[in-house]
């Protein structure tokens, strides 16, 4: 039996060069939590998680030191599923926003898979079924930026091909369908037929304008559709635009339970669930979530977070691309955290340590820690 004895929280928030933004969001900086079990022996668990404003970050921090950690501290460290539901029942008697709470629960999970992780002496990727020992790996791109013409688009996707990855997710939903298609165009002819390139609206138009966009960009290849419409009627609406559209449909990454993801799987409603195991209760709910989709041909992605994402997808036989961004953008996986994988020719070798299998840099934290 390893004993929890105390649980750390630690937020780091870095300013970004720009705003990166979507159709319907902007990311000025960058956020993440930083979480660390300690234990009566045996290795320390730590795992980093991230994505989302600085005012998430905080309340998940106090749901995990305030909720969570009084739940956990005396209790054995390798009985993940008993402790995640544990956990989960903090959810139940909520009364305002779950986000944070499940955001939290992420958290423990992940540093507690990191601590399984260990104690096997395996990565977690081969510890969960080990499918493979790389994948593709393509950029979150395309943010919309003032003042830029559509070559500019065109120029920032050609960096991530140099840079060494294999597609794109472009941003889309932002402006009109003629106007995004040509953006798209440009993104097209400035890397080729070879590179894969996904388009993300998150969420930002109706069904009607996204079917208008996919009648301008029906030539050009386009990996899959994420989340091309709005929220309040998204499962019918998508299973729609996978019937007239033509192409893959993507999304789960604005779930937060592996329920809701169950439903847009046996709705019909997608061909790629990319939830995000940070903001939908950790590595075991999306492991259930990635079972489940095998069994009915959906593949698997992963909202950007590749420290993370990387070891889920290249568990499970249905995983697609690691999701990373421009340096710029994610300056924690590309300078704070150590011993990550091998970029090159497109792929991502997973990392061999034990556990996640990186490190992080001490003196960023301590420069960039909040509380």
């Amino acid at each position: 039996m390893v004993k929890i004895t105390r649980i750390e929280a630690i937020h780091v928030r870095i300013a970004l060069p720009r705003d990166f933004r979507g159709s319907i969001y902007h990311v000025p900086e960058k956020n993440a939590i930083i979480t660390r079990i300690h234990t009566d022996h045996g290795p320390m668990g730590e795992a980093i998680n991230g994505e989302g404003n600085a005012e998430s970050h905080a309340a998940a921090v106090k749901v995990i030191e305030t909720e969570l950690t009084p739940r956990l501290i005396g209790q054995d460290a390798s009985n993940i599923e008993a402790l995640w539901t544990k956990m989960w029942e903090a959810t139940h008697v909520s009364t305002r926003d779950r986000r944070p709470e499940v955001r939290a629960i992420a958290c423990i999970d992940s540093a507690l898979w990191d601590i399984k992780g260990k104690q096997a002496n395996m990565p977690l990727y081969k510890l969960w079924g080990g499918a493979r020992d790389s994948l593709p790996i393509i950029a979150i791109g395309g943010q919309y930026h003032d003042g830029y013409a559509a070559a500019d688009y065109g120029k920032e996707v050609a960096f991530y091909k140099d840079y060494g990855l294999a597609g794109c997710k472009f941003k889309v939903g932002g402006k009109t369908p003629e106007e995004d298609a040509h953006r798209t165009r440009a993104a097209r002819a400035a890397v080729g037929d070879d590179f894969v390139l996904c388009v993300d609206a998150n969420r930002g138009w109706s069904l009607a304008t996204a079917l208008d966009y996919c009648k301008l960009v029906g030539d050009l290849d386009l990996r899959w559709f994420e989340e091309p419409c709005h929220w309040h009627d998204d499962k019918r609406d998508m299973a729609q635009m996978r019937l007239k559209s033509g192409l893959p449909i993507c999304a789960g990454q604005s779930e937060i339970t592996a329920e809701a993801c169950r439903d847009l799987v046996t709705g019909g409603a997608i061909d790629v669930c990319n939830l995000d195991a940070s903001w939908g209760g950790g590595p075991t709910a999306w492991l259930r979530v990635a079972k489940l989709a095998g069994v009915f041909g959906v593949e698997m992605g992963h909202h950007g977070e590749p420290v993370v994402g990387s070891h889920l997808l290249a568990a499970v036989a249905n995983g697609t691309y690691v999701e990373t961004h421009h340096p710029d953008r994610d300056p924690i996986f590309h300078k704070m955290v150590g011993g990550r994988g091998k970029i090159a020719n497109g792929t991502y070798e997973l990392p061999q340590e034990p556990g996640w299998g990186v490190t992080l840099d001490e003196e960023m934290i301590a420069k960039y820690r909040v509380n």
